[in-house]
């Protein structure tokens, strides 16, 4: 018998990594918060199984993204913190931000 996650629920691999969010016929697509092993946390909206639209990634050692989202990638308006607590915001292209300026 196969299953198929559809609405809402959690996945996970043990140790590697979980899903708890929405899902449409077995793909990761609406609103989700992935977890991975190494504490890094990706919470925002989700199309075909990749960040798309507006969500937070959180690395491990604290610096976080905020903003708009392109299939994984940051893209379009958003904040970068970094371990010192410095902001630098703008616009992001293919995760990098060409001319950002830093919040004082």
């Amino acid at each position: 018998r196969t299953y198929v996650r559809h609405g809402k629920g959690k996945s996970q691999v043990a140790g590697q990594w979980s899903y708890d969010g929405e899902w449409n016929q077995d793909v990761m697509e609406g609103r989700g918060v992935f977890t991975y092993a190494s504490g890094a946390v990706y919470d925002g909206e989700w199309k075909d199984n990749a960040y798309n639209g507006t969500g937070t990634y959180t690395w491990p050692d604290g610096t976080k993204y905020v903003g708009q989202w392109e299939n994984n990638a940051m893209h379009g308006k958003g904040t970068y913190t970094d371990t010192e607590g410095r902001q630098w915001t703008g616009d992001f292209y293919n995760n990098s931000g060409p001319g950002l300026k830093m919040i004082v």
